[in-house]
């Protein structure tokens, strides 16, 4: 019989292998092998109290490298998962893969009832999860382990993916505790009341639990924080205003934009004690105190970030940002604020609030904490794009960068990177930003090997769209890819893509593809220049009854084309062609000409 040490030690290695999109093969071989201890025996895996360590049939296992697996069990908020003797390897094999995987529409239980696992039963954890840090790849296959195919939810369904490991280097450092010092607090009271702890529902994925680097415990850390630096007491409550006007002026309004603006994080959660500090500074935000209010405050997020509690970290960086909007420019404390927010940006922390940009309830509050991290915040996030497996998460993060007001310029440098995906990631978001500047390195890109990178370089031209970007998107619409010569196509468009159009005209009369003729043409029509409406005019005319004629569905494509550009010259030659010969040219002019001539009576 195998010991219960060596079970837990095979079962938290296929979990880790479960993550890695390399490890085909000895996934495969611990499958095997962890099916091979469990032939006999029947385990209850508990989740120690306070996610101390692993129990395996009420017995406290000691085998080296269960943290991941104590994570994960976090993660997912696990407390228990019993496991019959001899599991059908397709009901353990989704098991491995809903625990590898970050938590999305569906949590653990609910995936293995989608895919008929009903010999494994799952019990939540009691306290809430602590999430962690995991990246997952591609997994073996059920067929490569000997079992049956499983049954597995809708493909549609969004399951959220955590991006690999960062690797930046950068880290804002600012100046020593002593520049924000000030008066130290005297006789102020002790802060006896401190916030529930946050509910399972509010746990996010991908953030790690680091352990404390000091004897005291997490929760002893943050209480020795609010010790050292105490609060005053909050004043009694104010009356309460009177009701407020039926028809707001105009300033209230804008007031109350402003505020809903600047208030991103205002439902985060805070660590115990940090939510007095910061209520004092909203009630005095120059005081003469305002350094150690604010000292407080860092040791608050530095506890919080040892429990791996990113969540309130953004809750304690998002209050100092709306206190700090509020400070004059001119102000001597200003200064102060500054370098409390240079303190606030370690690489933990940065990595940590980058996570929560996969959480749609802190996203809005963890891009604004990013963008004030700056160029540290930028070099940190191209990291987890570079790293993105999903759409969803590539989405969260292009988001995130394309409110970043410095160290984009970063983005050029990784189109060089030598992973395919990297490049394709990055000229997707130059195409999103609009970066000009990128528009050579993006030139140099369009002879990869790979055709996915070539896609994204073709429609980040397309989306730059300016005259610099002409020459290489000629050379991209003649890219032996008919898709990636579609996906240009598609992208190009809008008012300041003119100096596209003569570059789209030739492309047109070398194409032999009639789908991309087609998309050229309404490419030109998006254009709406005048060399753009009159190469469509040349189009949509009828030719020759036998030699030299046109498609009819390319002609109907130019009248369509002219239908976008709505100039009057297009106009016209819709009107014009209103009576043509041809059936489906005729339909197609009509319907542009009514449609045209309502808009312009609006």
């Amino acid at each position: 019989m195998p010991t219960l040490d060596n079970l837990a030690a095979r079962f938290a290695q296929c979990v880790s292998l479960f993550r890695d999109p390399s490890a085909k093969t000895e996934q495969k071989k611990e499958f095997r092998a962890l099916l091979g201890l469990l032939q006999d025996t029947a385990v209850t895996l508990r989740l120690a109290p306070g996610g101390a360590g692993i129990e395996l049939n009420g017995v406290p296992c000691e085998a080296a490298d269960l943290a991941t697996l104590v994570e994960r069990l976090d993660l997912h908020g696990i407390g228990e998962i019993v496991l019959p003797a001899n599991p059908p390897p397709a009901q353990l094999f989704e098991l491995l893969q809903a625990l590898a995987d970050q938590p999305g529409a569906h949590d653990v239980t609910s995936r293995l009832a989608a895919a008929g696992a009903d010999r494994i039963r799952i019990a939540p954890a009691g306290p809430p999860p602590s999430p962690s840090v995991a990246q997952r790849g591609p997994v073996a296959s059920p067929e490569d382990f000997g079992g049956r195919e499983p049954v597995v939810p809708n493909p549609d369904t969004p399951v959220d993916r955590k991006s690999g490991a960062l690797g930046t280097a950068g880290i804002l450092r600012g100046e020593s505790m002593r520049d924000i010092k000030s008066v130290p607090l005297e006789g102020v009271p002790l802060v006896t009341h401190d916030p529930p702890p946050p509910k399972a529902a509010d746990a996010l994925p991908g953030v790690v639990a680091r352990p404390s680097l000091r004897k005291e415990s997490g929760e002893e850390l943050l209480s020795l924080s609010s010790e050292r630096h105490r609060a005053p007491e909050p004043p009694p409550a104010a009356p309460a205003p009177p009701p407020a006007a039926p028809n707001p002026p105009a300033a209230a309004k804008r007031e109350a934009a402003r505020a809903s603006r600047a208030t991103p994080g205002a439902t985060v959660p805070l660590p115990p004690g940090a939510a007095d500090v910061l209520a004092e500074l909203e009630r005095n935000s120059t005081a003469p105190n305002v350094g150690d209010l604010l000292a407080a405050l860092i040791d608050n997020a530095a506890a919080a970030t040892k429990l791996g509690r990113f969540e309130q970290v953004l809750g304690v960086i998002v209050g100092v940002i709306r206190v700090e909007e509020k400070v004059p420019e001119t102000s001597g404390v200003r200064r102060q604020y500054g370098i409390a927010m240079r303190r606030f940006y370690t690489k933990p922390v940065l990595e940590g609030l980058s996570r929560l940009l996969a959480a749609p309830k802190h996203r809005a509050a963890a891009v604004t904490a990013l963008q004030r991290g700056g160029a540290a915040g930028v070099e940190v996030l191209m990291d987890v794009l570079a790293a993105a497996p999903t759409v969803g998460e590539r989405r969260a993060v292009f988001d995130a960068l394309k409110h970043m007001t410095e160290g984009t310029d970063q983005l050029v440098h990784m189109l060089d990177h030598s992973e395919w995906f990297v490049v394709r990631n990055v000229a997707e978001l130059i195409g999103e930003l609009g970066m000009e500047d990128a528009v050579p390195a993006l030139g140099k890109r369009l002879d990869h090997a790979d055709e996915r990178v070539r896609k994204a370089v073709g429609l980040a031209l397309a989306k730059i769209g300016t005259r610099g970007a002409a020459e290489p998107l000629r050379r991209a619409l003649r890219d032996r890819s008919q898709e990636v010569r579609m996906q240009v196509a598609v992208g190009i468009g809008g008012r300041k893509s003119s100096a596209l159009a003569m570059p789209l005209v030739v492309a047109m009369e070398e194409e032999k593809d009639e789908a991309v003729v087609r998309e050229l043409l309404l490419a030109l029509g998006r254009i709406g220049s005048s060399d753009a409406v009159q190469a469509l005019i040349k189009w949509a005319q009828p030719t020759g009854r036998f030699f030299g004629r046109k498609p009819s569905e390319l002609r109907v494509a130019a009248v369509e084309a002219l239908r976008l550009a709505a100039t009057p010259a297009a106009l016209g030659t819709l009107e014009g062609l209103s009576d043509d010969g041809d059936r489906a040219v005729r339909e197609a002019a009509s319907r542009a000409v009514t449609e045209l001539k309502r808009k312009s009576r609006r």
